[in-house]
């Protein structure tokens, strides 16, 4: 899974890709590529496994690593983010092509760090504009789930910090479909990835409200990460 932010962030940072698409590839039972492979996120830790001869995600176990969070340091006129080595876990960075992505966005620095993690330095603007490329990208995601289901997902808000969310169903068909259940997987991704660009620190929490519209009230809540 931290292949996945990764992508997120170098989207954001270098290429400008919206990564809302990428964030519901990998989950438990879902097909993975190599036995044995691992990716960590929000401190569980996922193992690619052989069941019934299908390579698929297990579900998952605590993770004890101390380096999950992105470090933002926000200073008067630039903000500092350092991205952990763990987030680059399999992927071979040099400190050219950095300076080249840098360069290409107007930031100005982006520094490979001694222990592998990786330092940007931009404005506050740029920064304010890639919190902006994220936050559409929930927007994507949850116009996306409403028009792929729309008998079962009626209207999905969130608060400002985009770490609590609303999401109005028709119960019976929400109930009815195994995969709806899965609505916080996608949104909890995104809103963890956005809290921890925006400086919440390495724990961030997104809890998911799941509200019946014929009544109103709150039939189901859901936290990321998922409680042991």
């Amino acid at each position: 899974m931290k292949r996945i932010l990764s992508t997120i962030l170098i989207s954001c940072l270098a290429l400008g890709i919206s990564p809302y698409a990428a964030s519901a590839a990998i989950k438990p039972g879902s097909a993975c590529k190599k036995e044995g492979q691992v990716s960590t996120v929000s401190g569980k830790k996922y193992t690619c496994i052989n069941k019934s001869k299908k390579l698929v995600w297990d579900k998952g176990v605590k993770s004890n690593s101390s380096d999950e969070g992105i470090s933002v340091d926000k200073n008067l006129f630039s903000v500092d983010v350092t991205v952990p080595a763990s987030f680059y876990e399999g992927t071979k960075i040099t400190q050219e092509e950095l300076s080249a992505d840098a360069a290409k966005k107007g930031y100005g620095k982006a520094k490979l760090n001694a222990d592998g993690s990786v330092s940007f330095r931009m404005s506050k603007s740029q920064h304010k504009a890639a919190l902006a490329d994220m936050k559409k990208s929930v927007d994507d995601y949850i116009q996306e789930t409403v028009n792929d289901s729309p008998k079962i997902f009626r209207e999905i808000t969130y608060n400002k910090k985009i770490s609590e969310f609303s999401v109005s169903v028709n119960k019976a068909n929400f109930e009815e479909d195994l995969a709806a259940g899965m609505i916080g997987f996608g949104i909890g991704i995104l809103s963890m990835f956005y809290q921890m660009f925006d400086g919440a620190g390495e724990n961030p929490k997104t809890v998911i409200k799941i509200i019946d519209q014929s009544t109103g009230k709150v039939f189901d809540t859901q936290t990321w990460p998922e409680k042991e």
